[in-house]
């Protein structure tokens, strides 16, 4: 008995039918035609059209639902004649994405289904708008066609603008565009993890200064000026420097914010103790180097133990170099006013050096209750300095000749006024400007200053306006 032409049969019909399973298209959901078609001037909310009142409108929808569904079928997709169109006040574009996103049997999300909803419009002429709009299965983009036909070819170009929406080819764009969304979601959840260590640049670049620097800083404290030794010691410590910044980006994680803030601690740190150390008149002066070193060393410390604390971003090391550099200048004018003197050789290094470091934690502590841009924190220190600049400057002429002890304090307490002032109308004038976050933004109650009368005094010669300061918004 042959059994050859048996199996060779029973295999083609298993082949065929497996290639007829796999090429199995998603169900599609009809719509009942809407009006209006959304580019008439009317404003109507969508409606199904209603037989007495839009007759015409009514008669030619009935045709256009009756066409589109046989359409759909004899291009091969399943009709799915149970979902009979949306409630009322549930038409709109949004509503379509989310019923593309649930299967047409069990309206679970599975596999979706297409969306199909017909609109149509009485036009000028005796014309008629007719719009399709299609969403495929689990997409989030609408897929439209728009044309205005003659009112005996309504249902035929309804066919045509149907059959090209739900063509092979738009059909596969969509899955090719669902994937890449895909794909891009799951970049955002480990399974295509985004550039690792975005800051190893920055990091490696001022860990290599930063080497060199502490092998400077060796050679001086020694006492020796031999270049032999000199360049050694600094490729050593350069190299140090750059093997041990792209180990730790090898460890963790490291963003460009956090590599600055980085830096800002070792160079930030560095200068406020040599400062301190001139201030203090450490001898001999090649140890003000040691000094220095050993600062920014603390300061890396420092900013490390923050960003196992809270994450930074550029924003934030804006912050804190802006926070240290205003400090060093604000340091330095607040010892001079209490010296009272601008005199060459006076000496401000030990306020220049309590004014860094408190300008570096303090910034460094704001850094974690707060989310700012770059952008903000220099339009502040554009505020800061213009208003130091101001303040100075309307107080110049008391440092005209000879000032007095008296007159120099006056001058410094109003560049600092202006300062503080300026740094304020900053922060007001870009409060909105911050990047939002998951940390809180520090905000101030709304309103105005509003200069003007904000009253009248009775005199004997009548009312007397009374001139002030008012305050126009809400607490």
């Amino acid at each position: 008995m042959r059994l050859g032409p048996f199996a060779l049969a029973f295999a083609s019909l298993t082949a065929f039918a497996s290639a007829a399973l796999a090429e199995t298209k998603p169900p599609v959901v009809i719509w009942p035609t809407l009006v209006p078609a959304g580019d008439g001037p009317s404003g109507a909310p969508l409606h199904r059209p209603q037989p007495q009142t839009e007759r015409d409108v009514f008669a030619h929808a009935q045709e256009l639902d009756a066409t589109l569904r046989d359409a759909v079928q004899d291009l091969g997709f399943t009709l799915f004649v149970a979902d009979d169109g949306p409630a009322p006040g549930h038409m709109r574009d949004q509503d379509l994405v989310e019923r593309a996103a649930r299967s047409a049997e069990t309206g679970t999300p599975e596999d979706g289904t297409w969306v199909v909803s017909p609109r149509v419009e009485a036009a000028s002429g005796g014309d008629y708008v007719v719009r399709i709009v299609a969403v495929p299965p689990k997409g989030h983009e609408l897929r439209v066609r728009v044309e205005t036909v003659p009112a005996d070819s309504v249902s035929v170009r309804g066919l045509v603008m149907l059959r090209d929406l739900l063509t092979p080819v738009t059909a596969a764009q969509a899955t090719f565009e669902q994937e890449r969304e895909q794909a891009a979601k799951g970049s955002t959840q480990g399974i295509m993890t985004p550039l690792r260590s975005q800051g190893r640049a920055v990091l490696a670049v001022n860990a290599g200064l930063f080497g060199g620097f502490t092998a400077y800083s060796a050679q001086r404290a020694s006492g020796s000026d031999d270049p032999r030794v000199l360049y050694p010691l600094l490729a050593l410590g350069t190299g140090i420097g750059v093997g041990g910044a792209l180990l730790v980006a090898d460890e963790w994680d490291v963003t460009t914010g956090g590599a600055w803030f980085l830096a800002a601690g070792g160079w930030w740190g560095a200068a406020s103790a040599y400062f301190l150390s001139v201030g203090t008149n450490v001898q001999p002066t090649d140890e003000r180097y040691a000094w220095a070193v050993g600062g920014g060393f603390a300061g890396v410390t420092l900013a490390a133990v923050a960003l196992t604390r809270s994450p930074f971003d550029d924003g934030d090391a804006m912050l804190v170099h802006s926070g240290a550099a205003i400090g060093l200048v604000l340091g330095a004018a607040v010892q001079l006013l209490d010296e009272g003197s601008t005199a060459k050789g006076t000496p401000s290094s030990t306020g220049m050096g309590v004014g860094t470091a408190a300008g570096f934690v303090g910034a460094g502590l704001l850094a974690t209750q707060v989310t700012t841009s770059p952008s903000r924190v220099l339009l502040i220190d554009l505020g800061v300095g213009g208003g130091a600049l101001v303040g100075a400057a309307a107080a110049s002429p008391l440092i005209f000749q000879n000032p007095k002890p008296g007159d120099v304090r006056g001058w410094l307490s109003a560049g600092i006024a202006g300062a503080l002032g300026g740094g304020a109308l900053g922060w007001w004038l870009t409060r909105d400007v911050g990047t939002a976050g998951s940390k809180a933004d520090i905000d101030l109650p709304g309103g105005v200053p509003v200069p003007g009368v904000i009253g009248e005094s009775v005199t004997r010669r009548g009312a007397a306006p009374v001139y002030g300061l008012a305050w126009s918004g809400l607490f």
